[in-house]
Parts: C-alpha cells; sequence; structure tokens
C-alpha cells in the first residue's frame, strides 16, 4: 500500500475507535487515548518527523470531533509523537516492554503539556488536574499498546504480520 494511503487509512481508523469505541471502554472517568498510543507507535516505527505528523493531524482531528480547546490537542500530540520518534534510533530492543513504558510515560507527558498550556492560555473551564486519573490513563494505554503496537507494526512495515515477542 502507498506510504500515504497508509498513514491515512491507519489515522481515520484510529479517530474512529476513538469515537466509538473507547468511550465504551471506559474505567469509571478513564478513557484511553487510542490517538495518542497510535502516534506513539507510529513514531516508533517511523520516525520523529512521521510521528509528529500522526500527532499532529490525530490530535487536531480528534480536536474537531470534541469540545476541547481547538489546537491543544494537537499540539500535545504533535510534541509527544516527535519525541517518540527520536526514541526510535535510541532503542534496539524488539520487545513489546520498550513500547509499553514509552507509551506510559508518553501519556502522563501528554497530560502534562495539555494541563500547561490549558494553564498559558488561561483557559479556566479545564478539567481538574489528578495524579491519579492521569496515572490510571497512562496504565491503560500502557496496556493499550499490547494490541495496538503489532497493529500500527503491521502497516507501517508493510509485512503481513509483526513479530510481538521476541
Amino acid at each position: 500500500m502507498h506510504r500515504r494511503l497508509t498513514f491515512f487509512v491507519v489515522l481515520v481508523a484510529t479517530l474512529l475507535v476513538q469515537l466509538t469505541v473507547a468511550p465504551e471502554i471506559s474505567v469509571g472517568t478513564v478513557r484511553p487515548d487510542v490517538i495518542l498510543v497510535a502516534a506513539v507507535c507510529w513514531a516508533l516505527f517511523e520516525g520523529p518527523g512521521q510521528g509528529a505528523l500522526f500527532g499532529f493531524f490525530g490530535g487536531l482531528l480528534e480536536d474537531v470531533f470534541s469540545t476541547a480547546v481547538l489546537g491543544v490537542g494537537a499540539f500535545a500530540k504533535t510534541i509527544i509523537g516527535y519525541f517518540c520518534g527520536e526514541l526510535r534510533q535510541r532503542i534496539v530492543s524488539k520487545s513489546v516492554a520498550w513500547p509499553m513504558a514509552i507509551v506510559f510515560f508518553a501519556s502522563i507527558l501528554h497530560e502534562l503539556v495539555k494541563f500547561a498550556t490549558w494553564a498559558m492560555v488561561g483557559l479556566e473551564d479545564r478539567p481538574p488536574f489528578s495524579f491519579g486519573i492521569i496515572a490510571g490513563l497512562a496504565l491503560y494505554n500502557a496496556l493499550l499498546t499490547l494490541a495496538i503496537y503489532p497493529v500500527i507494526g503491521r502497516f507501517a512495515l508493510g509485512e503481513e504480520r509483526t513479530l510481538m515477542f521476541q
């Protein structure tokens, strides 16, 4: 499949899962951020430029289809996508533990960037900052990586199957 078409298909599929499935699999107030997990996984396979692009467009689409301030999600996911793509060049392991750990810490950083951005623009109606919710989200996203990482790998690498564990 052509690279741009692959990018578009993965992005739209991720958005659809975020909008339809994620609300149904929420645990309490913690809803998984499928777009963030996909952006991190895409960045780990494709590098910083592609990770930033996936993060930007994924975040922008998420902002458009939500009640969030337009651009904050795109900004936060662009930063996360870029830095996770940079990690691609520094991590040699093919174990799924690395992507899970990266998604865990990327989820925390993503929320911190969003809260900092909301504070800088003076948004009064932002959700309350809760370490418990952020930790729960990070753990949920890390577990979701087990399902998303091999699928993204299959698309990104263009192979019939991607080994998850070695």
